[in-house]
Order: C-alpha cells, then sequence, then structure tokens
C-alpha cells in the first residue's frame, strides 16, 4: 500500500491554487461592481431640486415658486428606475429632505417631476 504525499511541496502548491482561485473571484466582482463614488445635483424645478450619491437620491425644496405635485426620480443602473411617492408643495413651502429613492446598484442621476 502507498500512502498519499502530504509533503509541504504539496501543501504549498494547493495553497497556491486557492490564493490564486481566490484572486480572479475578487478581480472579476471589482470588474462587475459599479463605482461607488458617482454623486450630483439635478436642475431646478420651481424652486425644488434633486441630489444623489451612490445607489440613492433625496429631493430638497426651498420657496416653492408653482403649487403642485413634486415627484423625486432616479435612473438606476441594471435595474428599474425608481419613484418616490407624490408630494404636494404650495407655492412658497419649503422641505430640506423629502421623497428618498434608492437603487439596488448605482443611480445614475435623479430629477424632479412636477405636475400642477
Amino acid at each position: 500500500m502507498t500512502k498519499s504525499d502530504n509533503s509541504a511541496p504539496s501543501r504549498r502548491s494547493s495553497m497556491a491554487r486557492a490564493a490564486a482561485i481566490a484572486g480572479l473571484a475578487a478581480a472579476a466582482v471589482a470588474v462587475v461592481s459599479p463605482a461607488a463614488m458617482a454623486s450630483g445635483t439635478s436642475n431646478d424645478v420651481n424652486g425644488c431640486y434633486s441630489t444623489w450619491g451612490s445607489t440613492g437620491s433625496n429631493a430638497h425644496c426651498k420657496d416653492v415658486t408653482a403649487t403642485g405635485f413634486y415627484r423625486n426620480a432616479a435612473s438606476c443602473n441594471w435595474s428599474l428606475d425608481q419613484q418616490s411617492a407624490e408630494y404636494m408643495f404650495l407655492f412658497g413651502s419649503s422641505k430640506q429632505d423629502w421623497g428618498q429613492v434608492d437603487c439596488t446598484f448605482k443611480i445614475n442621476f435623479s430629477w424632479v417631476n412636477f405636475r400642477g
């Protein structure tokens, strides 16, 4: 009967293969995962605008110039676009944060819709 060889070179070879596989897996995740540093601010709509970060967005209103219904919306990467519920703002009203929207992977940009 022969005994299996658990020598040091054999163990090092197995460890090297495992490390190589782990490295390839990490590289694949890095290539597929979107960058998480995108951010920006939308155009102003009657005193309301939207800001976004890597995966989420909030809307903001200051001294609204037209009474009506406002909705925050976001263009999502690799998933459906998202919208907040509608909020009614009266002329002159302000609200710092409202209409939070979250994307699963990455947000491309966001904007505010208005319906008078």
